[in-house]
């Protein structure tokens, strides 16, 4: 898959773990991701037992994913280095998940910051 793949809702109707492992090629190359935000911060799902910051690779991605229910909710870039060295790290300290790629069903993949970390590292 290519970064324009990206961009279509081909890339949505990928398998959760198909997203997962795009995703992670994406931060290897040292591109940025993409959460939502608003005026009081990052959109953080409360799943119960877990908090999960979901990400995805473009912020059209992200734009399209949280318009129905996030309409107040903007794309915010988050450079690679920075969300391995300081959101990650950040998020682990928290006990915060990140929810990757979630396609418009919601489904994703949900790893535990230090995980996600492993995945990008190895």
């Amino acid at each position: 898959m290519t970064t324009t793949d990206f961009s279509s809702d081909a890339f949505f109707r990928l398998p959760s773990n198909s997203r997962y492992e795009e995703v992670i090629k994406h931060l290897k190359r040292n591109r940025s991701i993409f959460v939502l935000a608003d005026s009081e911060g990052c959109l953080i799902i409360d799943l119960g037992s877990d908090k999960v910051l979901p990400i995805w690779p473009t912020a059209e991605l992200a734009t399209k994913w949280g318009a129905q229910e996030y309409a107040g909710f903007q794309a915010m870039e988050v450079s690679a280095q920075d969300w391995s060295e300081k959101w990650l790290t950040g998020m682990n300290n928290d006990g915060f998940c990140v929810g990757v790629a979630s396609n418009l069903a919601g489904e994703c993949i949900v790893s535990s910051a230090q995980e996600h970390q492993h995945d990008i590292q190895a």
